[in-house]
């Protein structure tokens, strides 16, 4: 007998609270910029906030507000699709409507190496929280934003794959199986949040486009780490600023 509710017919009722509501019993009213770049690596913030004049607010993330370019740096929410998700509603309670999201990710395929730039085009939802949102299994970023930032990483001649993610919550249970199943598939990358922040952002009707600094590689059906190295910290500057000039222009 099952026991759960069922998923697919979810995504069409309403919740008993939400963003909105919970801001209102937190007495939580700032007024942000509508414009956002989310990561979730701690490691990218000393570098984002040495490029402007930020306002720092906490709300289930650290916002940096810099209000004079019309766009918020938000980080410090966690790892993961929940994490994720989070920070995601509450940012669209506090108003923000266009993001840009810059993480890490894994590489599913050989011509996809080590601190490479991948503009991400649709992500698998292998996680927990897609399914609430919205019933497809396969997510698409917002396609206008997604050409924009696609348009700034041509227009500055940065080489970059483009592709679709398989996004997963048990980061320590990728096996060989699964790595040469979505090979087959065409899959670039791996990561924990992408599917989530498209589907978030579709039942939201926000805009969302996603773009990952490749920082491990499983394409030889092994784990092969390059956390730390110089070339994935500078690409991770690179896509941020392309983030920057995608949303406000500059």
């Amino acid at each position: 007998m099952a026991l759960l509710f069922p998923k697919k017919r979810k995504a069409g009722l309403k919740e008993l609270s939400g963003a909105k509501m919970y801001l209102k019993h937190l007495h939580c009213a700032l007024k942000l910029p509508k414009k956002a770049v989310i990561c979730p690596l701690s490691s990218l913030t000393k570098y984002a906030l040495s490029q402007g004049k930020f306002k720092h607010y906490n709300c289930e993330a650290d916002i940096y507000a810099e209000e004079q370019k019309g766009f918020c740096y938000v980080t410090g929410f966690g790892v993961g699709a929940p994490a994720l998700a989070m920070a995601l509603e509450v940012l669209i309670g506090l108003g923000v409507r266009e993001f840009v999201f810059v993480g890490l990710a894994g590489s599913l395929q050989p011509e996809v190496l080590a601190s490479d730039m991948v503009l991400c085009d649709g992500a698998l939802a292998d996680d927990g929280v897609s399914a609430h949102y919205v019933p497809q299994e396969f997510l698409r970023p917002n396609p206008g934003l997604t050409k924009k930032l696609a348009g700034v990483l041509k227009k500055e001649n940065l080489p970059h794959h483009t592709g679709p993610n398989w996004t997963t919550d048990a980061m320590f249970r990728e096996t060989a199986e699964e790595v040469a199943h979505y090979q087959k598939k065409n899959i670039l990358t791996v990561e924990m949040e992408a599917s989530a922040f498209f589907a978030i952002c579709a039942q939201k009707k926000v805009k969302g486009a996603a773009a990952f600094v490749v920082s491990d590689e499983l394409h030889r059906l092994k784990w092969e780490p390059h956390f730390g190295e110089k070339a994935i910290f500078q690409n991770l500057h690179t896509l941020y600023h392309a983030a920057v000039k995608t949303l406000t222009g500059k």
